[in-house]
């Protein structure tokens, strides 16, 4: 076609297609919702796996040998911890009657005193607030029973996953040299997600370890649940360590008094000060190029997306896409937008975004 017939497409026209294609992504991603989150469950508790892997590598077991044992390393631990849990939270459910009795008690109390002293009537709804807590138990319970209805679809593939592991990066350079596209950026950011994973991994089982010593000494009941809750909501960032501290400090308020429900928040307040502002930062060195708001909003949209899981799995998500948007032309700046570097730092952008 002669170049005087051409029609030149101006930069935001090509924008607003490449948002438009955006939307139509995110839409089947959320409407493919019940397909793609155990793959993508798999494929993250598959990188967490590769150490165990490459060990019984370097002690000679074959590869497919060598698989089983990890999937089953695997199972041995997280079997027993959801076995537990569950038994756990039933308990906790069939006792949620006298727990209801307490906290309508402590309400009632608690209007009175505000009565008395502030001279201010005040109205608490305890049948709305305990059907939440209560809506809140039985969607945890809903969520770890369809965790187990897709945990035989998520085991098989973790097995595919790792026995392609070890030839994986011989797929990637076999891509480049066959004039594909270069993935470098991603085996980088595959390392920077393992390490993430695994020291999240190692914060979150030591909160829980002091979250459950802490309610235990304080003698509220349940204290190995409360330990299990921190453990596995430390993984969402920002507000997962918030929402484990909730229900001890509630079942305190209830079951003891207001100062050990005060001490319970307290003492979750300092664990996660301790592990989540200092131990961790220095385990982890850089914050992998994502800054601390676009984190907060990560978390909202990847649950919005994928629910509790996509939570979850929302820095790891934030900084797979991050390097997706730096190869695009429409949307660089806002993988820009989504790191936590000064772009006039200039050539110190790779030491921060922890590629160094």
């Amino acid at each position: 076609m002669p170049s005087e017939l051409k029609t030149p497409v101006n930069r935001g026209t090509k924008f607003l297609l490449a948002l438009g294609c955006t939307v139509v992504v995110v839409g089947g991603l959320k409407l493919a919702a019940d397909l793609l989150v155990p793959i993508v469950l798999a494929f993250f508790l598959s990188v967490i796996s590769l150490p165990i892997l490459r060990w019984l590598r370097s002690k000679g077991v074959p590869r497919f040998p060598a698989v089983f044992l990890t999937v089953i390393v695997g199972l041995g631990i997280l079997s027993p911890v959801v076995f537990i849990g569950l038994n756990m939270v039933t308990e906790f459910q069939n006792n949620f009657d006298t727990y209801n009795e307490g906290l309508t008690k402590k309400a009632a109390e608690f209007q009175e005193w505000v009565g008395k002293t502030l001279d201010y009537e005040m109205t608490i709804d305890t049948e709305k607030v305990i059907s939440t807590i209560q809506s809140s138990v039985f969607n945890f319970i809903g969520g770890a029973a369809g965790f187990l209805k897709d945990f035989t679809f998520v085991v098989i593939l973790m097995i595919f996953f790792l026995s392609e592991a070890g030839g994986f990066s011989r797929k990637l350079i076999a891509i480049r040299r066959a004039n594909g596209p270069d993935f470098a950026a991603f085996t980088e950011t595959a390392k920077d997600v393992q390490k993430y994973l695994g020291i999240k991994t190692l914060i979150s089982f030591i909160t829980g370890i002091l979250a459950a010593a802490v309610t235990g000494w304080l003698g509220l009941e349940f204290a190995l649940l409360w330990g299990m809750v921190a453990f596995i909501f430390n993984y969402i960032p920002a507000i997962g360590s918030i929402i484990a501290s909730i229900p001890p400090t509630l079942l305190a308020l209830v079951d003891k008094s207001p100062g050990t429900a005060l001490a319970v928040l307290i003492g979750f307040l300092i664990i996660n000060m301790i592990l989540g502002n200092f131990v961790e930062p220095m385990l982890l060195g850089r914050r992998f190029g994502i800054s601390t708001a676009v984190v907060v909003l990560s978390v909202v949209f990847w649950g919005w997306l994928w629910g509790i899981t996509g939570m979850f799995l929302a820095v790891p998500l934030t900084m797979l896409l991050k390097v997706t948007l730096n190869d695009s032309d429409e949307f660089k700046w806002f993988a820009v937008f989504l790191g936590s570097h000064d772009p006039e730092q200039g050539n110190q952008s790779n030491e921060v975004d922890g590629t160094s």
